[in-house]
């Protein structure tokens, strides 16, 4: 911050008459005393969050008896408190980092526990915690990837990545996230390839709910491609605009047919890497 913001304008401008200071300096604080406020709002925020996190700590290692309490080492204990600061605010990520932190203290835990640990923290964004924290307590975890197809014909584009039913996040966000906790080697995506023969598994990603949202997927990716077509057909036949495009009558046709949403069965499975991580960083 520039010293200049952090004094009075009656000490800058020496010897000038009260009344106008008086005025440029109620103006100053109307402009400039908010955005002080904001940064003393952030910053007491921060020692709040801090204090929270290290209670968290404390309460923690509290429940650890006696006789399992280790020193921990300071290669894993050093780089967990280091990388924790820049997470302070972000309570999922904050309390892996807690749970981290009090696992290096547990000899319980000293099997599962792994350097690594830090930096897949330091990758994972609050949705990835909160997901994983959910899958983590799932028993088994259907997963589909859903995609269009015309006349069920089995082929088709795809509208989504791997996706799961009732996450706690939107659709895009877990998407976004179960392509990360897959990345980071805590999960197993397997789609196309093994699926639960239990049929049940799969009953919820058939939902209005799911349907119509890849529905609108539809809508949003194929539309442009549709008038296109549709409004050449004012003025052209199909094979006219097949000529024109150097392709098939039937490939004009396949473009404009009524297309229906379809699923992939899968499933998501947490590795071993993982349940060591659940162990140390989840509880």
């Amino acid at each position: 911050m520039d010293p200049f913001f952090g004094k009075g304008i009656d000490k800058i401008i020496d010897g000038a008459a009260e009344g106008p200071i008086k005025t440029l300096n109620t103006t100053w604080d109307l402009i400039f005393g908010g955005y002080h406020n904001w940064v003393a709002k952030i910053q007491y925020k921060r020692e709040l969050d801090l204090i929270a996190f290290k209670n968290s700590i404390e309460q923690k290692i509290t429940t650890i008896p006696t006789e399992n309490l280790i020193e921990p080492q300071l290669s894993l204990l050093g780089p967990a408190i280091e990388a924790s600061k820049f997470y302070i605010s972000e309570n999922y990520v904050r309390e892996l980092f807690a749970n981290l932190i009090a696992s290096s203290m547990d000899s319980r835990k000293s099997k599962n526990i792994h350097h690594s640990f830090v930096e897949i923290i330091k990758q994972m964004s609050s949705n990835d915690a909160k997901l994983f924290d959910h899958l983590s307590k799932q028993f088994v975890i259907p997963s589909v990837r859903y995609k269009t197809s015309v006349n069920h014909s089995g082929s088709g584009s795809s509208l989504s990545d791997a996706i799961i039913a009732k996450s706690p996040l939107t659709f895009e966000e877990t998407e976004i996230s179960l392509v990360n906790l897959n990345r980071v080697g805590l999960i197993d995506i397997d789609i196309g390839f093994s699926a639960y023969t239990d049929e049940s598994h799969y009953y919820p990603f058939n939902s209005p709910e799911m349907i119509n949202e890849f529905y609108r997927r539809i809508e949003n990716k194929f539309s442009d491609s549709y008038k296109e077509i549709f409004d050449s057909l004012k003025s052209f036949t199909i094979f006219e605009i097949a000529t024109a495009n150097n392709v098939s009558v039937d490939t004009i046709y396949s473009k404009i047919q009524p297309m229906s949403v379809e699923i992939q069965k899968g499933k998501i499975e947490v590795t071993s890497f993982g349940h060591a991580f659940i162990s140390c960083c989840l509880k």
